[in-house]
């Protein structure tokens, strides 16, 4: 491992570069949404991508969120369903990958969302079948689809191959294909292809995102029972150490 901190020249120019390219797509990208937050690194062990640059195709778990909108969506619920809001809402975002670089491998025990490719191709990496490591009584309503097998060749990051073992089928989603909705629940990860020319660019809808960040540890929430809720869980232990914390020297 090289080191295990990005520059403040090198975050600056890939958030900055980032936002210009989702603008030029007309997503709509405050200066607000340019923050400390929205590059994300998994880990101690892939700062090695900035070291190479992110152009150089190796796997790493690297990318960029711009959130334009997280929205409870509680108000004029009746009372009685609080307990079940955490399982709703809004949310609407954009995500960036440069060429073989993965969101690391992870679920959501409360979040459904979907993905529509707005530049670039996306390698999907996911478990058609339904976690409940809770063990509860679930909805089924629309199964996930059983995808096709991995192609030949895919670049795991070094070190992470196993947290990737169980997300048995795939899917290449291009721009101007039908959204693809990734149930709740469900082991998923997804990578821009190393060989792309150009970075992958890519719009999430989902229901509300329990997702802290460095910028908003405190944020409020409108349910008590939300406070510090957290409903990212990545398979690597790096990864759901290093999420929230971007070591920018």
């Amino acid at each position: 491992m090289s080191r295990s901190y990005v520059t403040r020249r090198e975050y600056d120019e890939w958030v900055r570069g980032a936002a210009s390219l989702a603008r030029a797509l007309r997503y709509p990208v405050t200066e607000a949404m340019v923050n400390d937050s929205v590059g994300i690194v998994f880990g101690d062990d892939q700062y090695d991508a900035f070291e190479k640059g992110l152009w150089e195709p190796t796997a790493y778990e690297v990318m960029i969120i711009f959130e334009a909108i997280n929205q409870a969506a509680v108000d004029g619920l009746p009372a009685g369903a609080a307990p079940y809001s955490e399982y709703s809402g809004l949310c609407d975002k954009l995500m960036i990958l440069h060429p073989g670089k993965y969101c690391a491998s992870h679920y959501h025990l409360r979040k459904t969302e979907c993905y529509e490719v707005v530049m670039g191709s996306m390698d999907v990496f996911y478990g058609p079948t339904t976690l409940n490591p809770r063990q509860e009584e679930l909805l089924e309503f629309e199964a996930m689809p059983i995808g096709s097998p991995w192609p030949e060749g895919v670049e795991l990051p070094a070190g992470r191959e196993e947290s990737y073992a169980d997300l048995t089928s795939y899917v290449r989603l291009e721009a101007g294909d039908p959204k693809f909705v990734m149930h709740r629940k469900h082991l998923h990860a997804f990578r821009c292809p190393p060989d792309s020319p150009v970075p992958l660019v890519v719009r999430e809808v989902s229901t509300y995102s329990h997702e802290p960040t460095e910028a908003a540890h405190d944020k409020p929430v409108p349910l008590e029972t939300w406070s510090g809720l957290h409903d990212n869980t990545f398979l690597a232990p790096e990864a759901n150490a290093g999420r929230l914390v971007t070591k920018i020297v």
